[in-house]
């Protein structure tokens, strides 16, 4: 099994935006942040596995009630204790605004938050994608930070898709999970100031992978296309209209 999910074209991103995402996550809370909230966590397992750094960190799973139910019975039936720094928070954002749903959690809005959102934005619209990062800004105090993933928009044209994530892109149809839209890297920035968010990073397959491997012939290597990006919430998010 494990042979096999190396094989994939999905697995070097998979490993690398973890570590990337992680890596942000323990610089901020070097800086104070004791907050982390995961948007469609999935099968992540941050808080089970818990770094020395993050001892303190009060951890938010947040996923679609289906996913999470699923997670939680796994773990039942493998008799993995959960820690009590966690907590899973159960709502379906294509219907429910995320700030309502923390609202349920011990989230503090007058605390600054560290947020991951990985592998999500290609299965959403851009309206979608745009929407959940104003939510984001607007129930985090200035300084909070995100870091998220995305596909290059380019991915989306037939005539410029690569033969790789074509076959992502198909074998996530087949699972009922399309594809359905990407980011503009050239534009991302200005995406971000409008709906509350300073861009502080964006990398790309390419870039990710010679930060953590350099020159290495042993390097794990995402397509160049798959993006990784961190935000920092900015007072202007917060600012009362004109």
């Amino acid at each position: 099994m494990a042979a096999a999910l190396r094989k994939s074209p999905a697995y070097p991103s998979a490993i690398l935006r973890t570590r990337w995402t992680e890596d942000a996550l323990q610089a901020a809370v070097a800086e104070g942040v004791r907050q982390y909230v995961i948007i469609g966590a999935g099968m992540d397992s941050f808080a089970l596995r818990r770094p020395d750094f993050a001892k303190g960190v009060h951890v938010i799973e947040v996923d679609h009630p289906a996913t999470q139910s699923f997670k939680r019975e796994r773990l039942r039936v493998a008799e993995v204790q959960v820690p009590p720094t966690l907590e899973f928070v159960a709502v379906d954002l294509s219907s429910h605004d995320l700030g309502t749903a923390l609202k349920r959690s011990a989230y503090r809005t007058d605390r600054p938050a560290f947020f991951s959102w990985l592998c999500v934005t290609m299965y959403l619209t851009r309206d979608a994608n745009l929407a959940t990062l104003k939510a984001i800004a607007s129930c985090s105090v200035p300084g909070s930070e995100l870091a998220f993933s995305y596909i290059d928009q380019r991915e989306f044209d037939p005539t410029l898709q690569s033969k790789d994530n074509k076959l992502v892109q198909s074998n996530a149809g087949a699972l009922g999970e399309a594809w359905v839209s990407g980011f503009d890297p050239a534009e991302l920035s200005a995406d971000l100031r409008n709906v509350g968010f300073a861009l502080e990073e964006d990398l790309d397959g390419e870039q990710i992978s010679k930060r953590y491997y350099g020159s290495s012939k042993h390097a794990l290597r995402p397509l160049v296309t798959n993006h990784y990006a961190r935000a920092r919430v900015t007072a202007e998010s917060h600012a009362d209209p004109a």
